[in-house]
């Protein structure tokens, strides 16, 4: 039998019983959790399929929250994403998860956005807030009255181009 010892005091015996406990190990999970700014989002519950509308959270309630939680550079990228992801559309989702908070160019959003929503499209609604780095909007669309409503993009808010004929 061989009793060399390893570097750490070991022998190999040992050093093979620990590998297999290892390696055993990380296979139950104790080792293979996400770190707490890599935390999946958890499950909540929906509500009930008597929702009406008066109880679905304003657009503009919704883009405040949002324009607060998009504006911190200093977030982890995977907690920055994870904390926006219920507020965002499968689509505005996909792109979003490419952001890298670090470059998001605004730390301060001001009080008191204002509200935009054509009256040939009610589902959906434009805020526009100014920031410190100049105006920003919030697009928000929803499915259908009493559905939640969701941020289909957020971007510096530029001035409708004009036309001179």
């Amino acid at each position: 039998m061989n009793t060399t010892q390893t570097p750490q005091g070991l022998n190999l015996w040992q050093m093979a019983a620990l590998g297999a406990c290892a390696l055993s190990l990380s296979g139950c999970g104790l080792f293979t959790g996400p770190a707490n700014d890599a935390a999946p989002p958890t499950e909540t519950l929906s509500a009930p399929a008597s929702n009406t509308v008066a109880s679905v959270e304003a657009p503009k309630d919704v883009a405040i929250k949002v324009m607060d939680l998009f504006a911190r550079p200093n977030t982890p990228e995977r907690r920055w994403f994870i904390d926006l992801l219920p507020y965002l559309t499968e689509e505005y989702a996909e792109e979003a998860q490419y952001i890298d908070p670090a470059r998001v160019p605004m730390t301060k959003v001001n009080a008191n956005p204002t509200t935009s929503q054509d009256e040939h499209m009610p589902h959906m609604v434009i805020v526009r807030f100014n920031t410190n780095d100049g105006p920003w909007q919030v697009v928000l669309v929803q499915d259908h009255d009493g559905q939640p409503w969701l941020v289909q993009a957020i971007e510096p808010d530029k001035p409708a181009p004009t036309f001179t004929p």
